[in-house]
């Protein structure tokens, strides 16, 4: 399971400066500073550090901090499963 603190690490992959405690989970990132450069650099580090691809459509549906770690856990679920 891909928890809040994996994908603030992303987010200083990304070199994004926020913090977490700056961030409602639940909130689109567009409304808590990040710009459209931001959110591509994070989908970026999102999918180098999970190995999975990110459709264009898929990408416009992860607005939030929670959708992101719902998409990468649900993205690696199966993986874990089939490493046991």
């Amino acid at each position: 399971m891909i928890t809040r603190d994996d994908i603030l690490r992303l987010f200083i992959a990304a070199e994004i400066h926020v913090t977490g405690s700056e961030l409602d989970d639940h909130a689109p990132l567009a409304q808590q500073g990040l710009d459209s450069l931001d959110m591509a650099n994070l989908l970026f580090q999102l999918e180098q550090s999970y190995q999975f691809s990110i459709s264009p459509t898929e990408a416009s549906r992860l607005r939030t901090l929670q959708d992101m770690i719902d998409c990468a856990s649900a993205r690696t679920a199966g993986r874990a499963a089939n490493a046991r």
